[in-house]
């Protein structure tokens, strides 16, 4: 890398870096209380704060999800990204996210007392309808429109089954359908830990592949010609993609558009290699849903918005401005 390019990318991430850490303090500082700044400061070496209650059991692990959340979504779509070759891909278009949400559902209503195997049931749900749209896809090469159109179709399967079990155990629906449409409310340092205890360890091991998606981007045929085995890979990256997906599903609930928008960003940014993607993919992901999670709080406070509802409102027209941009359906832009 030249030393101008290598400049650049300091920059921009020295900007990133900036920019996470003021929505952060904008985050923890506003909200029913306005806490000053100087005493967060000062709380961070000292619990004896006027509002250190609020700080360490609201609005620090509420904060501290909201990037673990930014991280796996925005990563979830970079490796779909990448092994489909599709700038289209996401946890949500692909019905994966609704997916992950209906193996939690059915767990949270059905068997209250086995929370704790939702992550696992939402993991292995999520991957089954991953592969049902794979599947449907396949007749057409997988490309972008029918990816698309199959997991549209799937979303609505899964979305009319999901009504079917909500509708049918209503009486249990408390706190289930606040959770449905994505909430960071509520959320404790056990649900940060064990969101990190699933999460890290993929966070490493997506570090270490980081040279087989630089080859996973090529065409195909020049894979072959280098004797990787493309079939491997692409499933050991699917699966990573389903696993950070599924996770956050399970805990904070449906949240789309994050792993559609991020990637994107990152792309233009850092213009390289996936070393350096990826590290700007985790960092814009933990500032698109902390700003999200923030505007839901806020917007029309003292009421909240769910974060799902924030997304949607920015993603739904970034997706549309990809489809007008995209040259050809079939392929890359």
């Amino acid at each position: 890398m030249s030393r101008p390019a290598h400049q650049q990318l300091t920059g921009y991430l020295t900007i990133a870096l900036l920019v996470l850490i003021g929505v952060i303090t904008f985050s923890i500082s506003f909200g029913s209380v306005r806490i000053p700044l100087s005493e967060i400061a000062k709380s961070l070496i000292s619990t004896s704060t006027p509002h250190a209650e609020i700080l360490w059991n609201v609005r620090y692990p509420r904060v501290a999800i909201s990037l673990v959340t930014g991280i796996n979504l925005a990563l979830s779509g970079l490796l779909l990204q990448a092994i489909l070759k599709n700038p289209l891909s996401d946890p949500g278009i692909l019905g994966i996210n609704s997916g992950a949400a209906l193996g939690a559902t059915f767990v949270m209503l059905l068997f209250p007392q086995s929370s704790s195997i939702v992550p696992l049931v939402a993991f292995i749900s999520g991957l089954l309808i991953f592969m049902i749209v794979l599947v449907i896809s396949w007749k057409g090469n997988a490309s972008p429109t029918r990816l698309i159109l199959s997991g549209v179709a799937v979303n609505a399967i899964v979305s009319g089954c999901q009504s079917v079990l909500t509708t049918t155990y209503s009486e249990r629906l408390s706190g289930v359908v606040t959770w449905i449409n994505g909430s960071l409310s509520g959320k404790t340092w056990s649900q940060v830990g064990l969101m990190l205890g699933y999460s890290l360890p993929l966070y490493v091991i997506i570090f270490l592949l980081h040279q087989r998606l630089d080859l996973l981007s090529l065409d195909d045929q020049a894979i072959f010609s280098l004797g990787i085995s493309i079939k491997k890979y692409r499933l050991i990256v699917a699966c990573l993609a389903v696993s950070l997906a599924a996770i956050t599903v399970s805990q904070v609930g449906l949240i789309g558009f994050v792993g559609l928008i991020v990637p994107h960003i990152a792309r233009i940014l850092a213009k390289g290699r996936f070393i350096v993607t990826i590290p700007f993919t985790m960092l814009i992901g933990c500032i698109v849903v902390a700003l999200a999670d923030t505007v839901a709080r806020l917007a029309i406070s003292p009421l909240e918005l769910p974060i799902g509802t924030v997304m949607s409102i920015i993603g739904g027209p970034f997706f549309l401005y990809l489809l007008a941009t995209q040259h050809q359906l079939g392929g890359r832009k």
